[in-house]
């Protein structure tokens, strides 16, 4: 991989490509302010797309494209500029999220927190969700009483399974357009959420735009994302691909709303994907504009003081990063060359950046195992390691696993409690390279 460092300027910059396969577009300005006044920070190469699981017989057929981390010095805005369509990203998508017991709780929790403090009405309110997904926080929103409930979502694969007459579903991408087609039919939103998809749609200002059209005068949009601090501060360079254009600060992001009549007025660290942030947003006119939470004021110092704001940030970042892919397949060749075996757990997007950016192949690690039925006996896109069931931990243990869902640890190690009381080992790859000989005792 090739990190570049400030010093690189729009006129020499390696994303200006005049040669880009119709199949995904460079981008020549920053996605949100139009400047050309942009900077490279990392360059993971060519890889095939994070979420393109694929079958033996997809193999010679399979895309890469290249994917390059880049940060907007006049809006503060970190982004990737090789955009892949959506409809090739999201049309036939593999991520199930109810499959993951900690999400299923948080967004419980979310649901409950939500109605009781925006929605004194709830029967009387209307719920829309860009990325809705399975229904995984609709159905906790429809267990509140709220009474319009309308989930958009492209993927017919994933909408298809909700089975909730209480919800309304848009299989569609969410636009303007859409934003008014909703409007016209249901009326205005009292509230819009959005989780961990506000930073997966290209047009980002068409995107804002329908949500500031489809909100009502008091209406909020609500959205979680994975906070740039903690990418940053935890070296997460798994949460860059092609799915994830876009890593917010609130610095950037106040840029952002700005243009649109609309402002942030309050904040919530959350725990969930090893740290996001929770938004609430609500128009500059509106009843929550003179209630601006003291924490929103707080972030924006803490940004300032860790230096969100400058390019050079940035370039320390992807010079740390280079550091965790050699510890790691340093660490993975160790092992197998001492004859041991190697298991992967968690087939995500974030494992197959690590799996991509390290170069780890089926000499470093074995299969991986995934916990949603849909991925398994499917491949991992790029480097082609089949995708079992956890069943494989009784049946023939490897004598190592690599956590790729280093985030949610403690759930993961319970359900593998009785490979770790069987002498079963685990490799975190981040935010250091360690490995562990039972849930939360370090080994080295």
């Amino acid at each position: 991989m090739q990190s570049f460092v400030k010093g690189n300027t729009p006129e020499n910059s390696p994303f200006k490509t005049s040669d880009s396969p119709k199949s995904y577009t460079v981008r020549q300005t920053c996605s949100f302010c139009d400047s050309a006044n942009v900077f490279p920070v990392m360059d993971f190469g060519h890889v095939a797309l994070a979420g393109g699981f694929l079958r033996q017989d997809q193999f010679e057929a399979e895309e890469k494209f290249p994917l390059r981390l880049s940060f907007c010095a006049n809006c503060f805005a970190v982004q990737i500029m090789d955009v892949v369509p959506a409809e090739t990203l999201f049309k036939n998508y593999f991520y199930f999220s109810s499959a993951i017991g900690t999400l299923r709780e948080h967004f419980e929790d979310y649901a409950t927190e939500v109605v009781s403090r925006f929605l004194p009405e709830p029967a009387k309110s209307t719920v829309v969700e860009i990325g809705c997904n399975d229904g995984i926080l609709l159905r906790p929103f429809a267990d509140q009483e709220v009474g319009k409930l309308i989930g958009v979502d492209p993927a017919t694969n994933v909408v298809n399974t909700i089975n909730d007459t209480r919800i309304t579903v848009v299989n569609d991408f969410f636009s303007e357009q859409t934003a008014e087609d909703i409007k016209q039919t249901h009326g205005e939103a009292d509230l819009i959420v959005a989780n961990n998809v506000f930073a997966h749609i290209p047009e980002i200002n068409d995107l804002t735009s329908g949500i500031e059209k489809l909100l009502g005068q008091d209406g909020i949009f609500i959205f979680e994302v994975h906070y740039l601090g903690k990418v940053l501060h935890g070296l997460q360079y798994d949460m860059v691909y092609h799915e994830h254009l876009y890593y917010y600060s609130l610095l950037a992001l106040s840029n952002h709303f700005k243009r649109f009549g609309m402002l942030v007025f309050d904040v919530k660290a959350i725990p969930i994907h090893a740290g996001s942030m929770r938004y609430y947003v609500c128009k500059k006119d509106s009843k929550h504009a003179s209630q601006v939470s003291s924490r929103v004021e707080k972030l924006k110092q803490a940004e300032l003081a860790a230096g969100l704001n400058k390019a050079e940030t940035y370039a320390k970042f992807a010079q740390s990063v280079d550091s965790r892919r050699d510890s790691l397949l340093d660490l993975l060749e160790k092992i197998k060359a001492k004859g041991k075996s190697i298991g992967g757990y968690g087939a995500s997007g974030r494992a197959n950046t690590i799996i991509q950016y390290t170069g780890i192949t089926d000499r470093h690690v074995d299969y991986v195992i995934d916990d949603a039925p849909a991925k398994q006996g499917f491949y991992t896109p790029g480097s082609h390691l089949l995708i079992r069931d956890n069943s494989v931990l009784t049946s023939e243990p490897p004598d190592y696993l690599l956590n790729f869902a280093w985030g949610y640890l403690s759930e993961i190690a319970e359900k593998c409690r009785p490979y770790f009381d069987n002498g079963g080992r685990m490799i975190l790859p981040l935010p250091d390279v360690r490995v562990l000989f039972h849930p939360n005792e370090t080994e080295i």
